[in-house]
């Protein structure tokens, strides 16, 4: 983005908020992902990123996201029910509401502390509280919406957000069927680190890691929260007659990664991380991936051109994931351990078929989204007078360039 000496002393003085809820979450991910972007394009503006939820409710905070994590993993089929149930947003609506205005004054004091210029949301119950503020006009600010997933639900879509960025075409249209005018919404795709752009070759990526450069290699990883049966998985691809190697990121799930490690941590064909910062250097080393279809993942995924073999979806958002990569012929879906082994089998036997989902990939991957957003939220912040609309008018198309 080129910008005037006038553009960028304005931009100077300005400050960018980021909110989010659960640390270590993909919504985190994204927002730090344009925090690093911002930070190799305009070094001097100043950023901050907040677990809101945390924030605003420091006692249950970790106990909603502890509950959260327990549903998915014993009774994923009541957040299946809870998710873009029209019902149930229209049930809660004077709840969330009361909520809303309860957490008025904190978000007061936030805007207050920092003196964000422009306001950017990765996560929907944080959106929801910034519309909350502009409709009843204690918030003029431009505020930003960043949907992180393939997919939208009702807790997205405020009339108060000035503009959205979303994954896809798809989310695009479902917006706009829904009430959001398309002006408002840029199709950038779903940020990830600029460290996904940078490519090494997979031999010298396994050499690099301490493996066989030849091997075969599988990509295991079960989201932030190490959920599924990764152990059982891992197992069973160790015991594959092929020879494969596995990679095995265990996420914030301590227990999965104290049992592996005691009982695997010998094994040369295996390695095993918690969470980690060298996920883009696992997935160069790797023939292809086995992952729950979170948004974040699956776009880093696809930036790698690393074909992906989904299991174990969350309901709702992962399980729409889910849908729209199968779509897109990027991945291919196994519902059982059994299922899973014979698929990565099939599939390593068959280096062609890899190759077209490499090349699907390639060609549906957004890797500069984290840019194009960065982009979008300087012209915000640039060219908008005070009190004046907040979307340039070269951003009415709502549609940019693949890999821009």
């Amino acid at each position: 983005m080129f910008l005037t000496p006038y553009a960028q002393e304005r931009l100077l003085a300005n400050r960018i908020l980021f909110l989010y809820i659960s640390a270590f979450s993909g919504h985190q991910r994204a927002a730090d992902a344009i925090r690093e972007a911002l930070a190799d394009c305009a070094p001097s503006i100043a950023t901050h990123g907040v677990d809101s939820f945390t924030y605003a409710y420091p006692l249950i905070g970790r106990l909603v996201a502890r509950a959260y994590i327990e549903i998915l993993k014993h009774t994923p089929q009541i957040w299946e029910y809870l998710y873009d149930n029209p019902d149930v947003e229209a049930a809660t609506r004077e709840l969330r509401d009361l909520l809303n205005i309860m957490n008025s004054p904190k978000v007061e004091r936030l805007l207050q502390q920092w003196k964000p210029s422009v306001l950017v949301c990765t996560q929907a119950v944080p959106a929801s509280v910034i519309a909350a503020q502009k409709r009843r006009g204690k918030l003029s600010l431009p505020f930003i919406a960043i949907i992180t997933d393939y997919a939208v639900h009702s807790y997205w879509l405020y009339p108060e957000v000035d503009l959205y960025l979303v994954a896809s075409d798809e989310v695009k249209r479902d917006m706009v069927r829904r009430g959001i005018r398309p002006q408002r919404i840029a199709v950038t795709g779903i940020p990830i680190s600029p460290r996904f752009l940078t490519v090494m070759p997979k031999k010298e990526a396994r050499l690099r890691l301490h493996l066989d450069s030849d091997r075969p290699t599988v990509l295991l990883m079960g989201g932030s929260q190490g959920l599924g049966p990764m152990s059982e998985t891992l197992s069973a691809l160790r015991d594959d007659p092929l020879g494969i190697q596995c990679l095995v990121v265990t996420g914030l799930n301590r227990s999965l990664y104290r049992e592996l490690r005691q009982r695997l941590g010998r094994d040369r064909r295996v390695r095993i991380l918690g969470y980690s910062q060298s996920i883009p250097r696992f997935m160069d080393a790797a023939d292809l991936i086995v992952t729950k279809p979170g948004g974040m993942t699956s776009s880093e995924a696809m930036a790698k051109g690393l074909p992906m073999i989904i299991t174990n979806p969350i309901p709702g958002q992962e399980e729409r994931n889910a849908r729209y990569l199968l779509r897109q012929g990027v991945a291919e879906r196994a519902n059982s351990v059994e299922e899973l082994v014979h698929l990565v089998q099939h599939l390593l036997q068959r280096p062609e078929r890899l190759q077209r989902m490499a090349n699907r990939a390639a060609l549906v991957a957004r890797p500069r989204a984290a840019y194009t957003a960065v982009d979008l939220i300087l012209a915000t912040v640039n060219a908008v007078p005070p009190h004046a609309s907040p979307i340039p008018p070269s951003l009415t198309s709502g549609t940019l360039p693949h890999g821009h």
